[in-house]
């Protein structure tokens, strides 16, 4: 089964979600300031807004101001997806996630040197593990706990965070792959769901190589579709 999101032509990085996860359009809720998209985003939250009981209106308006806050603060990171997770615990409880993926300029390096340079810069990365994806292409997984601050209204609690750094082919960029939870006890749930959309991972479209192989002629050409995109990953 194939998303239509596989299909959008303005993709940058292709992964593949398992169910239960459902995509934020974060470029839609951080739109350029004076942009078309800006001015039917604002008519949006007004219809919104106004839907609202009256008693809830300030409430609804902070709301709305703080997705927005987010979403912008988000891109300005690099940010370039974003989906919300819903999964069952191991205690048959519900368990939340966020997953974000956000491409990096960086300075060329070997695709290895990157994998192991980006998680060993993270001061509180623990449990690192180097893995060698499709293609021979190194990538590195790490996660760690960290405690968040009390806030208004809300206690301190822990969050769960497991990072996966993927290099690019090209050496100038990296793909970083996030996937954040409170359910700090499932933690071994989620690091083997990261690891599983680590193999799924590419920076060139490899829809048409899989739709290829589907109706049965991959091998029709030269090379095939595996010498393919191993050809293109180097």
């Amino acid at each position: 089964m194939i998303d239509e999101s596989a299909r959008d032509p303005s993709s940058k990085l292709w992964y593949a979600l398992p169910a239960g996860f459902f995509g934020i359009p974060i470029d839609a809720l951080a739109p350029e300031p004076g942009s078309e998209q800006e001015t039917h985003l604002e008519q949006a939250l007004a219809l919104v807004l106004g839907l609202a009981p009256e008693d809830q209106r300030d409430r609804y308006t902070g709301a709305l101001r703080d997705v927005r806050f987010m979403a912008a603060q988000m891109r300005s990171e690099g940010v370039i997806a974003c989906s919300l997770g819903m999964h069952y615990a191991d205690d048959g409880s519900s368990a939340s996630s966020v997953f974000t993926v956000a491409l990096r300029d960086i300075d060329w390096a070997p695709a290895k040197i990157t994998a192991v340079r980006a998680v060993t810069v993270r001061e509180s990365a623990e449990n690192v593990e180097l893995l060698t994806l499709p293609g021979g292409r190194p990538a590195s997984i790490s996660d760690t706990v960290i405690t968040m601050p009390a806030l208004e209204g809300m206690p301190s609690h822990d969050v769960y965070q497991c990072n996966l750094h993927v290099p690019a082919p090209s050496g100038t960029q990296l793909g970083v792959l996030t996937l954040s939870t409170t359910a700090v006890g499932s933690r071994k749930h989620y690091r083997e769901l990261l690891a599983g959309i680590a193999y799924t991972v590419s920076f060139h479209d490899p829809l048409p190589e899989i739709e290829r192989a589907a109706r049965g002629d991959s091998a029709n050409g030269a090379g095939g579709g595996a010498d393919d995109i191993a050809s293109d990953f180097g």
